[in-house]
């Protein structure tokens, strides 16, 4: 399993991010018990503005304020988009109402600054910060949501007439907990018309649809694989899997990073609907059409009188570690400890490489060294550095030297396209944008196709930057394998 995808760091945080009015925030996924869709709220009098009503959830009184006026914004009525963050105070629920959820992500805390003096429609005593994402197109309010509910649920002596509200309007309080034991929490998404949904634990994150690289040899199902966090993670279009027509990835597209039991996977799918939770007793077996469909399907959630159907699935089911094996390049890594030395050589005897293109050349560099894979993005230009370098890259607030391989390599300057690619290697602790044509895939295979190069090469690059030649599929595919530590030898001085 990849440790670095399953066990979050403590440098980051793991957030909701959601939109009121044209503003983007964040909040800690911890303070979030779940996601719904509006539900029939009841109107309480005398209640101040903010306060929408209120709900029963799971025959709890949940009270609901309404996220915008909340903060001082103009009141916009509710659609299919329109999403309740049920939040815990104390023990107890409340929800936010907000015009739409966008995803769940990662962010490094390093990335986190301070929230400027002056914010628009939100008192900064509710921020905890700003993070800055595209280059800094895209802001994330860091919005501290049980602070802005609870100071929002209280005051002005209107607990006691909600309490009453409640009470007139027939939603009695229960007196315990929001929590309910026999319970599933689930994240659900749609594969066109159709609804799924995965058990939450299981959903380590939600993410959108990031530069996939092609992997050749695979089943339909494999998209390609993806560079998170220095780990490789394949993914898999369940569309595909399912046998469903092909379709465009668009906004709503999203992929869920899951526990699949002996790995993990991303999953794609056309749009995440919600986070909920539902009662077991709702939850019946699934029909067994087949063998494998019944080990798929875990259950099916029937909700609002049968009126809703919602398909469980089984993560584990869907993909074996042998598939994955297949998948990834690292067939037999989850096999038995005493088996352990073998797979070693086997990885020991095998290089994989990312590799790409400049002009009719293709080249690779070691996947290790690969942190991610980037379309080509702005780049500020510094005075008097060596010709090679296009110049500098902002990356999540690191400020990262951006290489060009034409340049060092003595070639003819080549306009930018759209299959442009930034390639972010890391060599002892030094990160580094290399900018190439394009990128052709993740390859492996066994070093005994490697050889060293020779001392004049056809490309006319010097061969101090080559460190070998990949030769396959008899000779005729030939893959030169940089020595990035010569290619990057100018980060040993001061850029």
């Amino acid at each position: 399993m990849a440790s670095g995808i399953n066990n979050a760091s403590f440098t980051e945080r793991q957030l909701v991010t959601f939109l009121l009015g044209e503003d983007e925030f964040g909040a800690d996924i911890m303070d979030v018990k779940e996601i719904i869709r509006v539900p029939e709220i009841t109107k309480v009098p005398n209640a101040p503005g903010y306060i929408e009503g209120a709900c029963n959830l799971r025959g709890n009184v949940l009270p609901i304020i309404d996220g915008r006026a909340r903060f001082s914004m103009e009141k916009k009525q509710k659609d299919e988009n329109s999403r309740v963050l049920v939040i815990d105070v104390d023990g107890k629920a409340t929800g936010m109402v907000v015009d739409k959820v966008s995803e769940v992500m990662r962010v490094n805390t390093a990335d986190i600054e301070e929230t400027p003096r002056i914010v628009k429609n939100v008192d900064s005593d509710y921020l905890n910060g700003v993070v800055k994402l595209d280059n800094g197109n895209r802001l994330v309010m860091l919005l501290d949501v049980v602070k802005a509910v609870s100071a929002g649920s209280t005051g002005n002596g209107c607990k006691a007439e909600k309490e009453e509200g409640f009470k007139k309007n027939g939603v009695q309080e229960n007196s315990s907990s929001i929590e309910v034991i026999d319970e599933e929490q689930l994240v659900s998404f749609l594969l066109d018309k159709e609804e799924y949904a995965i058990g939450i634990m299981q959903v380590k994150e939600i993410i959108r649809v990031p530069e996939i690289v092609k992997v050749p040899n695979c089943e339909a199902y494999v998209e390609g694989v993806v560079s998170i966090r220095n780990n490789l993670l394949p993914i898999i279009n369940l569309r595909t899997y399912f046998g469903m027509g092909h379709k465009e990835i668009t906004d709503h597209t999203r992929v869920l990073v899951v526990d699949m039991g002996n790995f993990t996977a991303g999953i794609m799918v056309d749009k995440v609907s919600e986070v909920l939770r539902v009662p077991a007793s709702i939850i019946q077996p699934s029909p067994k059409f087949s063998a494998q469909s019944g080990e798929q399907l875990k259950g099916v959630a029937k909700l609002n009188n049968g009126k809703r159907m919602i398909l469980m699935l089984e993560p584990s089911k869907l993909i074996s570690a042998d598939e994955y094996g297949l998948i990834s390049g690292t067939a037999g890594i989850h096999e038995q400890a005493g088996e352990e030395k073998s797979i070693e050589r086997q990885l020991m005897d095998e290089e994989q490489l990312v590799t790409f293109k400049i002009d009719m050349e293709e080249y690779g560099v070691k996947i290790t060294d690969v942190q991610e894979i980037n379309r080509m993005t702005e780049v500020t230009r510094i005075p008097r550095a060596p010709h090679y370098i296009e110049g500098i890259v902002n990356l999540r607030g690191n400020i990262i030297p951006a290489l060009d391989l034409r340049k060092l390599f003595g070639l003819s300057e080549k306009q930018k396209t759209d299959a442009t690619r930034i390639i972010i290697v890391d060599l002892n602790g030094k990160k580094t944008g290399i900018v190439v044509d394009s990128v052709s895939e993740v390859l492996r295979f066994e070093k005994t196709l490697i050889e060293p190069p020779p001392d004049i090469l056809s490309s006319g690059i010097d061969s101090d930057y080559v460190e070998g030649v990949g030769k396959l599929n008899g000779g005729k595919r030939m893959i030169l394998i940089l020595n990035l530590d010569k290619v990057l030898s100018f980060n040993k001085v001061a850029v």
